[in-house]
């Protein structure tokens, strides 16, 4: 007996076979032999500190010399794909897919932290006497894929296959080298949630390896390509079946079955540690190069299938799971995609385990007895309690993004134009239904969103803003501009701009003029900025400064023809006839088919006394527009050609 006990005590936590297991003759029949402790764990575990080293030197340059490598995330793949970024993650996960192809999948057990996260979860788990358990689901275990397809195969089908008119391919750029190492990386408070959700959350509930498993886009390639992999974990003829390598995996890999079966471990799902080597009591296991799986064959013996749950169970799971994934992907700007399917996975598990409590007389997760004997335990009452929070703020979510979503994507189905709104050109005009009831749409369902939220955001408040110009109802737009500057102090430059246009929908052209300055403030001004405040300031009469800002903006934008023309039009209205003249000849020389420069022109040899060369710029830009809408220039080319006398000169525009 005292044999048994120290034997016991020998024997490694983290089992991933249970009592009782047919496929494991050793387990339930006699007493199981000591499982020695793998000496590459400790290697490993180096190799992952290593790792986590490295990307520490990678961020002390960025803060020490202002740019760096771009960051070397798998992630960035994604970008490569559909904006053409190529950047060093995309490249290290294109060198990895070509190592899985030779040396099978071992990127995931020797260099991902997330795996390094997950192992360190365990190893605190089993300390405090927690011992994870395998979650086996048949449906679960194609998120990996469905995720992956949305990462990278989505924006190549959007662009080719069903012809977004706004995912044409802008081709590839290098971007090897960053100063904005942090743009593609969520906030600190993200950041720590992700990594308790991906990994204590994940390990505790689904298994050692619960996220690579049914969470990891990545793994869903490097899974596939191993089929093809030459590099395998086989078997010689010292095998006894023992079971000790599948107890010892974390991987969740039945390995003294698959060496029965196939001589070699073909599971995708091996992460070539090795540990099962290292145990080994016979030496019959090693690391080598052999036939890939994907034409391996079988013995005429069934590999044993087992999953935890019925189809019936496994649809609830499998549907829980999507519903609560989109509802907390961006949750209030918040978890991204990875997080939310981890979240996904989690509320998926906990709705499953409230389901057992009503319909089962055992349940319980890990160590932890829910129920007993047909009678909740008191962990079973806290547990439902729990759970039923929890899935009431699922759904709640759920109302608050799909509100959002809808709201968002009725204010772009309205056909008003940005110019349309801030000249109030749309009150006058005449639009198709279809505008008209997208636009009560995008005001019901984001009203919608706003009132239900539980934080206030950024798209929603510019959303409604813009619904509420829509609606006529200028002062509710201003003050959702208003909260969107305030809500989002880092995307100030944004907000502002459309704080100016609500402003300018309403006429307050000097408040509009003041918040473009504060723009300038927080931003460096950009071309199209300069235009803008040049424009503003001529509205408000204040041409002298109107000139300076369109001064700086030819010195930034020399080759504009819409600069030049902007600076030569009020460089007329201020008389300065010889500058305007220069500055509407260089235009034409840009854009010698804009029938506008020819108007300004025109109207400044006017003012300068030349009539002809007047009449002959005047011909030119109804010759070039025949619809030209400047009835005054018509009118003013009739007098020209009736007169022998200069007519007076037109209204300044």
């Amino acid at each position: 007996m005292g044999g048994a006990d120290r034997a016991g005590k020998n024997l490694r936590p983290d089992v991933a076979v249970e009592a009782g297991d047919r496929a494991l003759p050793v387990v339930g029949t006699h007493r199981l032999a000591p499982i020695r402790k793998s000496k590459r764990s400790k290697w490993r575990a180096a190799v992952l500190i290593g790792v986590h080293a490295l990307v520490a030197v990678h961020l002390a340059h960025y803060f020490m010399a202002g740019s760096t490598l771009s960051p070397v995330e798998p992630s960035e793949a994604a970008y490569a794909i559909e904006q053409g970024y190529v950047r060093a993650g995309a490249v290290f996960f294109a060198v990895a897919l070509v190592g899985t192809l030779i040396f099978g999948r071992f990127f995931c057990g020797w260099g991902c932290h997330i795996v390094a996260l997950q192992d360190l979860c365990g190893w605190i788990m089993r300390t405090l006497g927690v011992r994870p358990k395998p979650f086996r689901s048949r449906f679960l275990a194609f998120v990996p894929l469905v995720v992956a397809f949305y990462l990278l195969a989505w924006p190549a089908v959007r662009r080719y296959v069903l012809g977004h008119p706004s995912s044409a391919f802008p081709g590839f750029t290098n971007q090897l080298m960053t100063d904005a190492f942090w743009q593609t990386f969520p906030g600190p408070w993200i950041a720590a949630l992700t990594f308790l959700t991906c990994g204590f959350a994940a390990v505790y509930f689904l298994g050692a390896k619960g996220f690579c498993t049914y969470g990891c886009p990545y793994g869903a390639f490097f899974g596939p390509i191993d089929y093809l992999s030459t590099g395998r974990i086989v078997v010689n003829d010292s095998c006894e079946q023992c079971g000790h390598c599948t107890a010892t995996c974390t991987s969740n890999v039945r390995v003294h079955e698959e060496v029965k079966l196939y001589g070699m471990v073909v599971d995708p799902g091996c992460m070539k540690c090795t540990d099962c080597v290292s145990v080994c009591p016979k030496g019959a296991l090693r690391f080598s190069f052999a036939r890939p799986s994907l034409f391996k064959r079988a013995t005429p013996l069934r590999r044993a299938k087992r999953y935890d749950l019925p189809l019936a169970e496994e649809f609830l799971l499998a549907s829980v799971c999507l519903f609560a994934t989109l509802a907390f992907f961006r949750l209030y700007d918040g978890p991204p995609l990875l997080m939310a399917v981890g979240l996904g996975g989690m509320t998926a598990f906990g709705a499953l385990k409230l389901w057992h409590i009503l319909r089962r007389p055992n349940v319980g997760i890990q160590n932890l007895v829910l129920k007993s004997g047909g009678r909740v335990r008191g962990s079973g009452w806290v547990f439902t309690a729990f759970a039923i929070l929890w899935l009431s703020f699922t759904a709640h979510s759920a109302f608050v993004q799909w509100h959002r979503a809808r709201g968002l994507q009725y204010l772009s189905m309205t056909e008003s134009s940005r110019v349309d709104l801030t000249s109030g050109e749309f009150l006058r005009k005449q639009y198709s239904p279809r505008h008209y009831h997208a636009a009560r749409e995008a005001l019901r369902h984001l009203s919608l969103a706003e009132g239900w939220g539980i934080v206030d955001l950024v798209d929603i408040n510019l959303g409604l803003s813009w619904a509420d110009v829509l609606q006529s109802d200028l002062d509710a737009a201003e003050a959702h501009a208003r909260r969107a500057v305030t809500l989002a102090p880092d995307q100030q430059p944004l907000t502002l701009q459309n704080l100016v246009y609500v402003l300018v929908a309403e006429h307050r052209i000097p408040t509009a003029i003041e918040t473009m300055r504060r723009k300038f403030e927080v931003e460096e001004p950009s071309a199209a900025d300069h235009f803008q405040l040049g424009w503003l300031l001529s509205e408000a009469g204040r041409l002298e400064d109107a000139a300076g800002e369109y001064e700086t903006l030819v010195a930034m934008a020399p080759e504009s023809a819409e600069a030049r023309n902007g600076l030569g039009g009020i460089l007329r209205r201020l008389g300065r006839y010889t500058e305007a003249l220069e500055q509407l000849q260089a235009a034409l020389q840009i854009s010698p088919g804009d029938a506008e420069t020819h108007v300004e022109l025109g109207m400044t040899h006017l003012g300068m006394g030349a009539r002809v060369d007047a009449l002959r710029s005047l011909k030119q830009a109804v010759d070039l527009e025949p619809e030209i809408p400047d009835s005054a220039a018509r009118k003013l080319i009739d007098r020209l050609e009736g007169s022998g006398t200069e007519a007076p000169p037109l209204p300044p525009k």
